[in-house]
C-alpha cells in the first residue's frame, strides 16, 4: 500500500529545504533537518509506547509550544489518530474528550482526568527523545487512515468528535498562496487547531515558522519587525485589538499577509484593517468538518475597498474542489438571493463524528455535508452568511439573522463590536438581545444604545430591533476565540 501523500510530502519538504531555519519560538530556532530529526526521534518514543498505525495518541498543552507540533508530526509518520487539546480555563469538556477519543496514550504538560489511560509526561518524552540517535522513520500513515479527532467547541451542546483522513488533509493543503514561503508564518492562535496545520503547510512551502505565546498586541508588532515580511493568521478578535492599540492601529510593520476566518468580522472594522494596515488579505470561510470552503481573496478585499464594498459582508466563493449549495429546509436548491442552509461536497470533507453514527447521518446526505450554517449566493456567486441555524431568533414567527443585525449595530460610532444573542419573550415568542462593545473613547449611554438600535430598524426591519441591550466590556470568547453565544444567552436570560 502506497504512504498518505500527506506525510511523504512533508518528509520531502523537511529534507530538501536542510540547513534552512524553520520553527522558532523566542531565541530558539530549528533548522528543517533539524524538526524532522526531532520529529523521528519524538516517534521512537511514542512507538515504544504503544503507538503505531491505527493507534489513538492524545496530545494536551497547555501552551502552544514547539513540540506540540513534533509531536504532531511524528504521530502523522506513524499512522496514529491524533486529537490535540490546548487546555485552559474556558476548555469545555476535557475529561469528555479524553474518553470519547479513546487513546491508547495521553502526552501531557498539565494535569488531566483520569480516564485510566495510559499517561506520558511531554517532557518526559522530549527528554528521552534527545537522548537517542535521529533514526529515519518509514511512514506508516496511508490516505484511508483516520489522521486527527478535533472537538467542537461544546458551546451548544456536548462535543463532537470530527473525525478526517489523511487523504481529506491532502486535499485540503492541495492549493497554496504564492509567496509563503518568501514570508516568516508567526503563528498566535491554537496549534491544536487550524494554526497546526497552518504550520505544516508554511514548511511544505519551505517558510519559516514562529510561534509566538501567548498573543500580545505589542509583542506581536515586535515580531513582524523582527521577522519582516510576516504572514499570519488572526481571529477577528486579535484584528480587533490591534486596531484597538494606539501602537498598532494605524499599522503593524513588517505584516505582508493576513488570513482571517475563525468568527464573522464586521464590514466596517475589516475596511478599517484595510485601509490602515494594507498588504494581502485573505479570508476563508469554512468548518472542521469541511476545511475550507469559500474564500475572499487579496483581489477581492481590493475590489472592496475600490468600489465595491458590500463584499466586506461576504465570505468569497467556492475554493477549487468544493461544491457549495443553498437548499431549503426539504433539502431541495433555492435560487441567488434567498436564504437556506449551506451544503458543500468535497474530497477534504470529515469521514464523520467520531463515534456517532447518529449525528454522521444527521449531517452527511448522499455524499454531501449539511453545514448548519445559513446564507445565500448574489448573483456573482460569492456567499453571504446570515446566522448559525441554531442561532435563528424567531421573533412572531419571523427569522431573525443575528449577522446582519450585529453588522448594523457596528455602523454606529459608539459601537466597536456587537453580537446578537435570543432570549424567551411572553410577546413575541423570542426577542433580540444585544451585547455591545463601546468604541475607544466612547462611553456606554442609553441615547447611543437607542440610536444604534435604531440603525437596525432602518436597515433590516422592525422586528430586527433589539428590544434588550447589554453594554459589557469586551465579549466573552470561547477556546477557539469565537463570541461564546452559550454564556451570553444565559446573562440574557438572567436579565
Amino acid at each position: 500500500m502506497v504512504a498518505a501523500r500527506y506525510v511523504t510530502e512533508l518528509v520531502e519538504a523537511l529534507e530538501a529545504h536542510a540547513g534552512r531555519p524553520a520553527l522558532g519560538a523566542g531565541p530558539v530556532v530549528l533548522e528543517f533537518q533539524e524538526v524532522l530529526d526531532a520529529s523521528w526521534r519524538l516517534a521512537g518514543v511514542l512507538a515504544e509506547s504503544g503507538v503505531g498505525r491505527g493507534s489513538g495518541l492524545a496530545c494536551v498543552a497547555g501552551t502552544n509550544r514547539p513540540e506540540v507540533l513534533l509531536v504532531r508530526i511524528a504521530a502523522h509518520l506513524l499512522g496514529a489518530r491524533l486529537t490535540q487539546v490546548l487546555a485552559g480555563p474556558a476548555q469545555y469538556g476535557l475529561d469528555f474528550v479524553l474518553r470519547d477519543c479513546r487513546p491508547d496514550l495521553v502526552v501531557h504538560d498539565v494535569p488531566v482526568p483520569a480516564t485510566g489511560t495510559r499517561l506520558l509526561a511531554l517532557d518526559e518524552a522530549v527528554r528521552e527523545a534527545g537522548r537517542r540517535a535521529a533514526v529515519p522513520v518509514s511512514v506508516a500513515a496511508r490516505d484511508d487512515d483516520v489522521a486527527r479527532v478535533t472537538y467542537t467547541s461544546g458551546t451548544t451542546g456536548r462535543p463532537k468528535g470530527v473525525a478526517s483522513t489523511f487523504g481529506a488533509m491532502a486535499a485540503r493543503n492541495s492549493v497554496r498562496p504564492a509567496g509563503w514561503a518568501r514570508t516568516a508564518y508567526v503563528s498566535v492562535t491554537s496549534l491544536a487547531q487550524r494554526s497546526g496545520g497552518r504550520c505544516l503547510e508554511q514548511f511544505r512551502a519551505g517558510g519559516r515558522v514562529e510561534i509566538l505565546e501567548p498573543f500580545g498586541t505589542r509583542e506581536f508588532a515586535a515580531a513582524c519587525l523582527r521577522l519582516a515580511p510576516v504572514s499570519t493568521y488572526l481571529t477577528t478578535s486579535m484584528v480587533y485589538r490591534l486596531l484597538d492599540d494606539p501602537e498598532t492601529a494605524r499599522g503593524v510593520p513588517g505584516l505582508e499577509a493576513v488570513s482571517y476566518g475563525d468568527s464573522p468580522i464586521h464590514p466596517q472594522r475589516l475596511r478599517e484593517a484595510l485601509t490602515h494596515w494594507g498588504g494581502r488579505w485573505r479570508q476563508g470561510y469554512g468548518a472542521n468538518e469541511a476545511g475550507v470552503i469559500c474564500r475572499l481573496t487579496p483581489a477581492d478585499h481590493d475590489a472592496a475597498v475600490g468600489g465595491r464594498p458590500e463584499l466586506l459582508a461576504s465570505v468569497g466563493r467556492p475554493v477549487a474542489g468544493v461544491e457549495a449549495e443553498i437548499r431549503d429546509g426539504r433539502g431541495g436548491a433555492v435560487p441567488a438571493g434567498r436564504t437556506g442552509e449551506v451544503w458543500i461536497r468535497s474530497a477534504a470533507m470529515m469521514s464523520g463524528y467520531w463515534g456517532r453514527p447518529d449525528l454522521s447521518a444527521e449531517v452527511l446526505r448522499d455524499g454531501w455535508l449539511r453545514t448548519g450554517d445559513l446564507g445565500h449566493f448574489d448573483g456573482d456567486g460569492y456567499l453571504y452568511l446570515d446566522d448559525r441555524a441554531a442561532d435563528v431568533v424567531m421573533v412572531d414567527g419571523d427569522n431573525v439573522y443575528c449577522l446582519p443585525v450585529e453588522a448594523a449595530l457596528t455602523r454606529h460610532p459608539a459601537v466597536a463590536e456587537a453580537v446578537v444573542v435570543g432570549r424567551h419573550s411572553d410577546l413575541t415568542g423570542e426577542e433580540v438581545c444585544a451585547f455591545l462593545v463601546p468604541a475607544a473613547g466612547a462611553a456606554p449611554a442609553a441615547d447611543a444604545a437607542a440610536e444604534a438600535c435604531a440603525l437596525v430598524e432602518r436597515a433590516l426591519a422592525p422586528a430586527h430591533r433589539p428590544t434588550a441591550v447589554f453594554w459589557i466590556p469586551d465579549i466573552p470568547l470561547t477556546p477557539r476565540g469565537k463570541p461564546d453565544r452559550r454564556a451570553l444567552r444565559a446573562r440574557a436570560a438572567g436579565g
